[in-house]
């Protein structure tokens, strides 16, 4: 447009230039020439400046701002999970460990079964308001080698009801206010997560778990951050739009810093449970093996009321209560790792929760 427009304006300004070189004097025509010189700059200007300003407005759209999570209410339901700490100290857990019913309490490393505190979730808050469903995972402490929460942690999504998850929220190094950095949302594009009996174990069962990587943008978002109110909690805030405003689902939360393989859910479809290992010291399978460094929980319902094991993966009961472990305890404390000791990387600061 702007070159036939330009093209036509020096047409018209040449046949200006010869007509007026035809009537005028020379000292006339030397001032037409350079009057019309000026114009053609101011007009060429004119073309030029318009040109760029629809570049630059087709090459930088409006950029939709994010919607912002605020301060979590105060938590509707809290699911504690199974405490490793109790017996961590001889390199096991106690119970809640099911591989072949994808319940992993295994917060050791492979062989060695060293136990990682910033790996063992304690509990899980939820909470929600008009825009948010909020979780705070806490976990039972720092991890003692490598100062800090060095895990993956998440929560998954079943809004099917089915057992099968179809959305799953991580956080690898959350911030310290609400961030969407190191957080990734994961779907499932084929819908074979938890292979033909979702949690159940498949045997030999080939697929691709998590595949679709989801773009937060507008409404759509899934924020992290670690708790203002407990360094070793994480909290992760997931927009009502991200999930498509369900009125029902289950979910559940993960810490992991073995695998990060969200491809690989459910585990027990990738493996067998030779190959697993185990974190009971009394199964024929211990110790850990590939499937290590990794918790779960069951998952708890929104929307509708909790019914015995009506739906696959739900918690059926709360996890109980830990026994208070005299080599480990004082009355009902529970002991975690509050911070590192000045004098040595492996060193702990215990303290109660």
């Amino acid at each position: 447009m702007f070159k036939t427009k330009k093209l036509l304006l020096f047409v018209l300004l040449g046949v200006w230039i010869i007509q007026a070189a035809a009537c005028n004097s020379s000292s006339d025509s030397s001032e037409s020439e350079a009057e019309i010189e000026l114009t053609l700059q101011a007009i060429y200007a004119e073309d030029t400046a318009q040109a760029l300003a629809d570049a630059v407005a087709v090459e930088a759209p409006t950029k939709i701002p994010l919607l912002m999570p605020g301060e979590p209410p105060k938590p509707e339901r809290t699911l504690k999970d199974f405490d490793s700490s109790i017996r961590a100290y001889e390199n096991r857990a106690v119970s809640g460990d099911r591989f072949l019913d994808s319940m992993y309490e295994r917060p050791f490393t492979s062989q060695e079964m060293i136990y990682q505190p910033d790996l063992d979730i304690y509990t899980v808050d939820f909470a929600h308001d008009d825009d948010f469903f909020y979780f705070t995972i806490t976990l039972y402490g720092m991890n003692p080698v490598e100062w800090g929460l060095n895990g993956m942690y998440g929560v998954e999504f079943d809004r099917t009801k089915t057992g099968r998850g179809d959305l799953i929220v991580w956080v690898d190094g959350p911030q310290e206010e609400w961030s969407v950095e190191n957080v990734t949302v994961y779907t499932d594009s084929d819908r074979d997560v938890g292979g033909p009996q979702p949690i159940v174990a498949d045997a030999g069962f080939e697929g691709d778990g998590y595949d679709t990587t989801v773009k937060l943008e507008g409404d759509k978002v899934a924020f992290a951050r670690v708790s203002p109110d407990d360094q070793v909690a994480i909290q992760i805030a997931v927009s009502r739009d991200l999930l498509e405003n369900p009125a029902e689902f289950l979910w559940g939360a993960w810490a992991d810093n073995g695998l990060r393989n969200a491809t690989m859910l459910d585990h027990n479809d990738t493996m067998g449970p030779g190959e697993a290992g185990s974190p009971i010291n009394t199964d024929n399978n211990y110790p850990l093996n590939a499937l290590y460094n990794l918790d779960n929980t069951c998952r708890l319902p929104y929307g509708f009321e909790q019914m015995g094991a009506s739906f696959p993966g739900m918690c059926i009961t709360q996890a109980p209560a830990p026994e208070p472990d005299p080599e480990q305890s004082d009355g009902g404390c529970i002991p975690y790792c509050v911070r590192q000791c000045a004098a040595s990387a492996g060193c702990c600061e215990w303290g109660c929760r």
